[in-house]
């Protein structure tokens, strides 16, 4: 059997899923949508598969036959353009939110396969472990001679973190999300029944009217945000996936870890250490969004602790059942009797309550005091989370409540303590050793929190803050240093700014507060640090991880932080400064360097155990200069970081920020951390999951096990020292350095150099209305001007994802290989050396060729139609299809193979599969915006509005909301945002 029909069997139950859901949908849309819509969806799709097929045709043809498939492309796409034109805008829309569903359900579809695949692989007869999993781990481990001692070295000193972030990139509704999952479910239920089926099953399948009702009720959905999520609204959002699916599913990959670790290495005698955590950004991040203050903060916290606290006492509650054990066949060990009559003297109404019976089951006993005090925690929180929790407060609350994680957990431990010391070790390793530590893991806080601000904001409210207080004066005459009396803060240069900063922080005085008049902004930020300080206090010192400077520059910015954490009374907190463009990445080691040798800051770092993470932005350096100058700068700065760390004898954790898309540093976890430089990970990261990733990786269970253990395993790959990759050459450095530099040129040339570029970013892209799709509750842009560099990367590369051209995800590349090559006799045979040999190398160039083929210039070009300036329109549209061109052209000679991601047929696949069913949308999305532009842009009427407005105003309402639609189902058909 050749690989391809292979293929195609292991592939065959996710072709029967589609079809049934297919069939599904479009019942649904001759239902409620009409015959009309249907055979308008279906004409479409048939017109968009028979042009993506020529297209692919052409691209192998010759002569007349090549000129007869031109013709044929060109006849097909005028026909598919009167189709799309002729679509009043009622139809548009159902026709759009058909397209849009079935790329809903295709998604499940391929979720659920993933997992399907999973099952299959891990139930073979003779199983090869799946790359990158646990099990391959340990494969890994016995290839490498990794023994007993170094693997317990590794285990204690491996921290990793996985961050929750509520970057506004999650197109998809919430009521989706959880639909989707809906569908997932009835797969798997229909694969227990009928997996061996491929055909239709002879009886009907019980559940066919849930599957027909549940997309039913898809159709029936409105796929777009009237309202604008705020804070809290994402607070929730996550909270949903550390309900459903992480509080389940981080406990049981630690259980699969050790119970892997006890087979290979019975000798190790060791417990896991909780290494893996999940931290958040939602409701902490200020940067850029004036709805998230300090307030947010609590309430996030407090919203987690009472979903936590709750599932919490659904465990104990269930073990209380389930533990019936009668002290006349069973013992307890002195140190847990004595626990129960202390809870007993605590609690003697609720004692008396459980009855007779119940004393003689002291583990029925102990669970139950124990769910009775987490009830009176509950009940301590805020009074609307407590009514909610089902719990009133009341004047003994205080003192029976658990005050802390660790005292829950101590009393767990007790309970399994007594359990192995009487034998009952399958008992004890059950379900309580799962809640032990589900405790670790998540305290009482479930995620931890990071608070993030903008650098500048920090200057600003300590300039004001000594404006106003006059301490700046005081400390400088004081001190001898009369140069600063007179100089606000804001106008000093940078080592005038560090003596102040020294004069404060070593003066004991805390500045007063009362009766200040400070602006709402310096007031946000000292408010923050209250927050930061209360939060600490209510939840434990885990439930604030760090303190996120963005933009950081300056070793005064590091300082700024550190006088504002002394002023709330903060210690330990970890300082963590955010280089994001490419000047900021080419410099951080000088700036970290600085403040190592900067005795005050040193101390701080010494403070929480001599380390320090330093975040890096894939984001915005991507976006400054390009992919290959970020990926190769952030690259060469993870190595100058660890080596300054070495010097220093300070461990550098390097904070990622990935996003989704490749333009933001997005692509596969596990070849991602395999190609960080060797020594770099050291067994500690940091890593953002960002908007539309959240549910693309951890909406299912099983989806979010698997994106877990990739990254356990390559970081534990990446770590080991006798394990470690391929180095760069010293030519393969020079190499990149040339190339670097050739495509930053070329990128700043087209991006920032060319003043009419950003008239035909605008007019080219849907940019504009972006903003009104209501995805999450931050601007679009940092401040109110209109041009490239205040944009966020978010919106950026969204914008370019939703034309098709992808654009920064790939310009300037092509350009910068050919000119290596021509210049190099053995350029290209280097370069090929250099993706077989280098992981850094292979990753890059393999997510290059995931991103080009994502991008389509047949579409983009019809976008490209909306520029009203034709000879701008024609100039850079030229220059973008040359080097789109150049670019595939070079990727495959160096990768090998006739076409992109043939060495990943899974993936090439399912993007051929999608193409046809997003280029319907793409026709509309060009359509919609050419008119709903002609009418004055978008335009947002609530009911109300609604009925005083006119025609006009109302068509132009009607249009900004199928042009939304189209957003939508775009970014569901890709899969990709920002």
């Amino acid at each position: 059997m050749s690989e391809q029909e292979r293929r195609q069997e292991k592939d065959a139950p996710l072709r029967r899923d589609i079809r049934m859901l297919g069939d599904a949908l479009g019942r649904a849309i001759q239902q409620y949508g009409g015959s009309e819509v249907f055979e308008t969806v279906e004409h479409l799709r048939r017109s968009c598969k028979r042009l993506r097929d020529y297209a692919e045709q052409l691209a192998h043809a010759e002569g007349a036959e090549a000129e007869q498939l031109q013709r044929e492309i060109e006849a097909l796409d005028a026909e598919i353009m009167r189709v799309v034109e002729g679509c009043d805008l009622r139809m548009a829309i159902d026709v759009i939110r058909a397209f849009t569903i079935y790329f809903h359900l295709v998604n499940t579809a391929e979720q659920y396969h993933r997992i399907r695949r999973r099952r299959e692989h891990e139930n073979s007869p003779e199983p090869t472990p799946q790359r990158g999993s646990l099990a391959a781990l340990m494969r890994f481990f016995e290839q490498h001679g990794v023994d007993r001692e170094s693997l317990r070295a590794l285990l204690q000193r491996l921290s990793i973190e996985l961050v929750f972030t509520a970057h506004p990139t999650e197109a998809t509704r919430r009521t989706l999300i959880i639909k989707s999952r809906q569908v997932a479910d009835l797969l798997d239920a229909y694969d227990r029944e009928y997996g061996h089926l491929l055909g239709r099953p002879q009886r009907p399948w019980p559940r066919q009217r849930e599957l027909e009702s549940t997309i039913a009720l898809l159709w029936r959905t409105d796929a777009v945000r009237h309202v604008r999520p705020q804070p809290l609204d994402e607070v929730k959002m996550g909270i949903y996936y550390l309900d459903e699916i992480i509080y389940e599913a981080l406990p049981e990959l630690y259980e699969e870890f050790e119970q892997l670790l006890e087979r290979h290495y019975p000798d190790l005698d060791l417990r896991v250490p909780p290494f893996l955590r999940i931290g958040s950004w939602i409701g902490g991040d200020q940067d850029g969004n004036p709805n998230v203050g300090p307030e947010t903060l609590l309430q996030a916290l407090r919203l987690q602790r009472a979903s936590l606290l709750t599932h919490y006492r659904r465990s104990i509650e269930s073990l209380a059942r389930e533990y019936s054990q009668s002290i006349n066949y069973s013992t307890v060990t002195e140190e847990l009797r004595r626990s129960i009559e202390e809870d007993a003297a605590r609690l003697p109404d609720y004692d008396r309550e459980l009855g007779e019976q119940t004393r003689l089951e002291p583990y029925r006993r102990k669970l139950s005091f124990m769910w009775k005090r987490l009830g009176a925690t509950l009940a301590t929180m805020a009074p609307a989370q407590a009514e909610e929790a089902g719990e009133a407060a009341s004047a003994s609350q205080q003192t029976v409540a658990y005050r802390s994680a660790e005292e829950l957990l101590a009393d767990l431990r007790l309970v399994y303590a007594s359990l192995l010391a009487d034998g009952e070790r399958e008992v004890a390793n059950g379900a309580l050793a799962r809640l032990i530590r589900q405790v670790e893991l998540f305290g009482f806080h479930f995620a931890a929190l990071d608070v993030r601000q903008h650098s500048e904001r920090h200057a600003q409210a300590l300039s004001e803050l000594l404006r106003v207080t006059g301490l700046a004066a005081t400390l400088a005459s004081a001190s001898g240093a009369e140069g600063l009396t007179s100089k606000d803060y804001l106008d000093m240069n940078e080592e005038e700014r560090l003596q102040l900063l020294e004069l404060l922080l070593r003066d004991p005085r805390v500045l007063p507060r009362r009766g200040l008049q400070l602006s709402r902004e310096t007031a946000t930020v000292l408010g923050t640090f209250e927050a930061i300080r209360q939060a600490r206090e209510e939840f434990g010192s885990r439930a604030v991880t760090c303190y996120i400077i963005s933009m950081a520059r300056t070793l005064s910015d590091l300082l700024e932080v550190q006088f504002f954490c002394k002023e709330a009374g903060i210690s330990g907190l970890p300082i963590v400064p955010l280089f994001e463009t490419i000047a900021d990445l080419r410099g951080c080691a000088a700036i970290m360097e600085r403040a190592f040798r900067c005795p005050l800051y040193r101390q701080w770092v010494a403070s929480h155990g001599d380390e320090q993470q330093i975040m890096l932005g894939y984001s915005d350096s991507s976006k400054d200069g390009g992919m290959l100058t970020s990926g190769w700068e952030l690259y060469q700065a993870q190595q100058r970081l660890a080596a300054l760390g070495e010097r220093y004898g300070v461990g550098i954790t390097i904070f990622h920020g990935r996003g989704g898309a490749i333009g933001r540093g997005g692509g596969p976890i596990y070849e991602a951390i395999l190609g960080q430089p060797p020594g770099t990970v050291n067994g500690r990261i940091r890593i953002t999951e960002q908007g539309e990733m959240l549910s693309f990786k951890y909406g299912l269970h099983e989806i979010a096990l698997r994106n877990m253990e990739l990254v356990v395993t390559g970081v534990i790959e990446s770590s080991l020292p006798q394990a470690q990759r391929c180095e760069e050459s010293p030519r393969w450095v020079q190499i990149m350095d040339r190339l670097s530099l050739s495509a930053y040129q070329r990128y700043r040339r087209l991006i920032y150099e060319d003043r009419e570029f950003l008239t035909f970013f605008e007019q080219a892209t849907p940019i504009l209305e972006l903003g009104w799709l209501n995805i999450g509750s931050r601007p679009v842009r940092r401040t109110s001007g209109r041009n490239i560099e205040e944009l966020r990367a978010i919106p950026w590369v969204f914008s370019w994802m939703q034309s098709r051209y992808v654009l920064p995800s790939w310009y300037g590349i092509g350009g910068a290989i050919e000119e290596f090559v021509r210049a190099e006799p053995e350029g290209l045979r280097e370069l090929q050396e250099m993706y077989r040999s280098w992981p850094f190398m292979r990753a890059f160039l393999d997510n290059l060729q995931m991103t080009l083929s994502k991008a389509d210039m047949h579409i983009a070009r019809h976008y490209a139609t909306l520029v009203a300036d034709e000879e701008l329109r024609q100039r850079i549209s030229a220059e973008i299809d040359a080097e789109y061109e150049r670019t595939r052209s070079w990727l495959l000679r160096i990768v090998g193979g006739k076409a992109l991601l043939d060495n990943s047929p899974v993936l090439q696949r399912s993007i051929r599969l999608r193409n046809p069913y997003v280029d319907p949308l793409s026709y509309f999305q060009v359509v919609l915006l050419r008119r709903l532009r002609a009418l004055g842009g978008p335009l947002d009427l609530s009911k109300a509005e609604q009925q005083e407005a006119g025609e006009q105003e109302r068509e132009r309402a009607r249009l900004t909301y199928a042009v939304l639609l189209t957003i939508n189902g775009i970014a569901a058909g890709l899969r990709n945002t920002g």
